[in-house]
């Protein structure tokens, strides 16, 4: 039983071998591209070490259970990667607004614009004052 498991086994290989295209690209990384990619990291964990450093922020993680030393040891922790996700992630969200304001500036004005305008009353009264026609 052992052998055949072996040669069903050796069967499946060869034959994803022969399937599975075989791949492998290798290229240069200029210096210019290696030193621009640990300048931005480099730049995007000062901004979150700023960011955790700020009174506000300590007050809402200390509130959440983590110390703010914690929370610094945490964001050294970070890999490059995960520090420029987080960076663009923090610089992406509102600043000193909240999002619900332009949508409630929106709904309002849709209701203006269909329940209250001249244009919306008009053509509710040419609805009223126009007859259904009759189905036979």
């Amino acid at each position: 039983m052992n052998s055949r498991f072996v040669r069903f086994t050796c069967r499946i290989v060869i034959v994803g071998m022969m399937v599975l295209p075989f791949q492998a690209r290798a290229g240069l990384v200029g210096t210019e591209q290696a030193i621009s990619a640990a300048a931005q990291a480099r730049t995007a964990r000062e901004a979150i070490a700023a960011y955790v450093g700020r009174t506000d922020v300590a007050q809402q993680l200390q509130a959440l259970g983590l110390s703010p030393q914690e929370a610094q040891a945490r964001v050294a922790a970070l890999s490059d990667a995960e520090i420029t996700a987080l960076a663009g992630r923090i610089d992406s969200l509102p600043a000193g607004g909240s999002a619900w304001i332009p949508l409630l500036l929106i709904a309002i004005l849709l209701i203006w614009r269909f329940l209250l305008s001249d244009q919306a009353q008009a053509e509710a009264a040419a609805k009223k004052s126009t007859p259904a026609p009759e189905k036979k």
